[in-house]
């Protein structure tokens, strides 16, 4: 009997410290919460785009610090691979050594690059579902989906680290249809 009690009490004090353990920022102020104060963030994926019959896929790496997306998409593009530099109001393709190779608005570019029209400037935003200025979208997001300025999105696949995000993404408007399957989210230090 003595040999059952300590296994017993053992498995008891393992399920107790397993509760104990749950991620605080789960729930979604937690998770509002989280996201305001951790600015700085990146995630590798893949990325599926069709517009109007026409389309193809890339492998993406993305890094978000604070206003500045740093975006490389590698795949059967024009120019094989291509990486972007965006902010709130310019847009830069930059060569392999970072020059500059041309510039323009955000949705000009990137609908040059992928032959795609994209959901411009909320895509940052809508990539981690977390828009601070409209905490219902951010509810309807974290149900499946959400509708912004004629762009649906849909979110599946929820991962929870660091916090609650996407795995998966589909972003549509009329003929055009983005999907992200994202790989890993990272966390960075803010700066």
């Amino acid at each position: 009997m003595k040999r059952l009690v300590l296994p017993a009490l053992l498995l008891l004090v393992g399920c107790v410290s397993v509760v104990n353990r749950s991620n605080p920022v789960r729930n979604e102020a937690g998770r509002e919460e989280y996201l305001a104060t951790h600015t700085d963030w990146a995630f590798t994926g893949r990325l599926a785009y069709a517009h109007a019959g026409k389309g193809g896929s890339a492998r993406i790496s993305w890094r978000q610090s604070a206003e500045i997306s740093e975006v490389r998409v590698m795949g059967p593009l024009a120019m094989g691979s291509a990486y972007l530099r965006v902010d709130a109001n310019q847009a830069q393709i930059l060569d392999a050594g970072g020059q500059p190779v041309k510039s323009g608005t955000p949705e000009a570019l990137l609908a040059e690059l992928l032959q795609v029209p994209g959901p411009l400037p909320a895509l940052p935003q809508g990539l981690r579902a977390f828009w601070p200025e409209k905490p219902e979208w951010n509810a309807f997001a974290s149900a499946g989906s959400v509708r912004i300025a004629e762009w649906s999105w849909h979110y599946g696949e929820w991962r929870d680290e660091p916090v609650r995000l996407p795995g998966v993404i589909v972003i549509e408007r009329g003929q055009t249809r983005l999907r992200l399957v994202i790989d890993q989210w990272q966390e960075l230090p803010n700066d």
